[in-house]
């Protein structure tokens, strides 16, 4: 299972997790991406997305972990080999990378 900046950033992790860990056979592989936290900024966060100029602005909830937090949360779900980092942003103009999580069933 992947996601792309997708459902592993917009689940609470503890609902998501083990009912993903559930549905994956042994040896089959969990992955996720999406942009790196803001260094402080952990846990549920909330952005605001604008809408219609007479409509108030879409609140949308996401889950920013440090890559050690992601790991051990993934470890207590039941997921093996575990790793997560933060990729680089490559080479231009964008200064933010990608956080890369995997696990194992």
């Amino acid at each position: 299972i992947y996601s792309v900046f997708g459902v592993a950033w917009f689940s609470d992790p503890t609902r998501l997790l083990p009912a993903v860990r559930s549905r994956l056979t042994p040896g089959r592989v969990f992955a996720f991406s999406h942009r790196p936290p803001v260094e402080g900024c952990y846990g549920c966060q909330a952005s605001y997305i604008p809408r219609g100029a007479d409509e108030d602005p879409l609140v949308v909830k996401r889950w920013d972990y440090t890559p050690q937090t992601w790991v051990e949360k993934l470890r207590a779900a039941g997921f093996s080999e575990v790793s997560a980092q933060v990729i680089a942003a490559p080479e231009g103009t964008r200064r933010v990378g990608t956080l890369l999580v995997n696990g194992r069933a």
